[in-house]
């Protein structure tokens, strides 16, 4: 079954998700979470004016800081509120350095289940007992996630190995959170007519499948062992191996890494790693999954990367996954490149050339507004250039010239959002984009290059290529017969 159809809700529910929305509001609302953004200059005025209303009506200040309340509010609504509340946690540049602190928590600090019932989800899954399993299991967490928590263990060969294991009757939980973002995104585009071009629906859907297969682990495992592969040269990327005899729907187990997190700048100053090269390595790693591979990770906040003893970035968590296609990579590679550039009749070239622009639509018009919403950004120290923050802003032109907003790209520039966030929390005066430039640059005459269009062929052929002589010689024994 289609996730779309997974997702449709039952006439009766309506009531009952109207009903919801007002409590998430009132939640949201009594938490603070509006006067964060009421003087954010990425919202429009009347978006603005709208959660000054909210604000007003709900927010009843305390003693108690803005971001601890969101934390509890967010944790409270369910494991997909918690998703939203770690994408923030990497955004200072909208919540605030406090209240992203706060946030960070929703990373890797949720409430865990008792490790009696780890042990029992473990046994149930191998039809084992964990003693037969396990030179000994930690029942405390060293981890815990919004949809799974994870545990330290030693096999019985003595190698170390971290337990990941699904909260019980997350599936439901999360099912249920994603039904209500759609049916909300459906009354948004039912409502306010003009919301369609933004396909909201369409992008729940995206991340709804990308989310819930988050919940089979042989589908991360999959996931770890393929940008393993990717990566099986680099020397300052490593991803920990996976104990396939041992992992099942409802568990993986994976290498243990002892590292520190990517954001921990004290202890990683403390421990002499060059905070230079670890942005260099991470920027290039975040350039080679996007454009090289066209598979990345979809999840990348600094709960997720770790920095070893040798200074290796370490990724611990491969449950939401992107692809691009290569069309895709090459749009993409372009519009960065032609705003870093600030050529702004290319960028509505390509959109142009991509089918992305509706009929009659002024090309000059367009760049002008895209000029328009680009300096004032472009402009700003290089530490706080943002390229997904730009991204956001062209977004909201789609209205006024009829573009097309692409779903594929949704993950994609979340996760921009995110490494932009973590670079700049460890590095403020590094701008990954201008560091992965002569890259993207590099790629696209690479791509553009009439012999690495035929590599590129030949490597996508290669079984049918291999029969090639063979196919050869049989031809050429048919001849043979026919000519005796």
């Amino acid at each position: 079954m289609s996730i779309q159809k997974k997702l449709n809700y039952p006439l009766w529910q309506g009531p009952y998700f109207v009903f919801k929305c007002f409590l998430i509001l009132l939640k949201l609302g009594r938490s603070g979470v509006f006067s964060l953004i009421v003087n954010n200059d990425s919202f429009n005025k009347k978006t603005i004016f709208l959660f000054k209303l909210v604000d007003f009506i709900f927010y009843k200040k305390k003693e108690e800081h803005v971001g601890s309340l969101l934390l509890k509010c967010l944790t409270n609504l369910g494991p997909g509120f918690i998703k939203f509340g770690q994408a923030l946690s990497t955004r200072p540049d909208l919540i605030g350095i406090e209240t992203c602190e706060y946030l960070k928590k929703l990373q890797d600090d949720i409430k865990p289940f008792p490790g009696s019932i780890a042990k029992q989800i473990i046994e149930a899954e191998t039809k084992e007992s964990i003693d037969n399993i396990f030179a000994s299991f930690e029942e405390k967490p060293i981890a815990n996630a919004s949809v799974a928590q994870v545990h330290k263990a030693i096999l019985k060969n003595g190698e170390i190995v971290a337990v990941k294991i699904l909260r019980p009757n997350i599936e439901k939980l999360l099912f249920n959170d994603f039904r209500f973002f759609y049916w909300f995104a459906k009354c948004l585009e039912l409502c306010v007519p003009n919301f369609k071009r933004f396909k909201l629906s369409k992008n729940v859907e995206v991340l709804s499948e990308i989310s819930l297969n988050e919940l089979d682990l042989t589908m991360e495992a999959a996931a770890a062992e393929e940008l393993s592969e990717n990566f099986n040269d680099h020397l300052n990327y490593k991803v920990p191996k996976i104990y396939w005899e041992i992992t099942s729907t409802n568990i993986l187990v994976l290498e243990y890494v002892d590292g520190i997190r990517i954001d921990d700048l004290e202890t990683l100053k403390k421990n002499n790693h060059n905070i230079r090269k670890i942005t260099e390595t991470g920027t290039e790693v975040f350039f080679l999954q996007v454009f090289r591979d066209g598979f990345f990770h979809g999840d990348m906040h600094p709960g997720n990367i770790l920095i070893n003893d040798d200074g290796i970035l370490v990724p611990i968590d491969f449950g939401i996954m992107g692809r691009l296609s290569n069309k895709d990579r090459q749009f993409l590679a372009l519009l960065l490149v032609h705003l870093l550039n600030k050529n702004y009749k290319k960028v509505v070239e390509i959109h142009s050339q991509a089918n992305m622009l509706g009929e009659n639509i002024s090309h000059d018009h367009l760049a002008q507004a895209i000029r328009a919403i680009s300096t004032p950004i472009l402009n700003k120290p290089i530490g706080e250039v943002s390229l997904a923050k730009l991204l956001g802003q062209i977004l909201t032109l789609s209205k006024e010239f009829n573009i097309e907003v692409q779903p594929q790209f949704t993950l994609l520039q979340k996760t921009m959002l995110m490494a932009e966030g973590t670079t700049r929390q460890i590095n403020p005066n590094i701008n990954m984009w201008n560091l992965s430039r002569p890259l993207i640059e590099k790629w696209i005459n690479e791509a553009d290059d009439p012999f690495k269009i035929f590599e590129d062929w030949v490597q996508k052929n290669k079984l049918a290529l291999l029969k090639i002589p063979e196919l050869i010689e049989k031809f050429d024994e048919f001849l043979s017969k026919k000519m005796n």
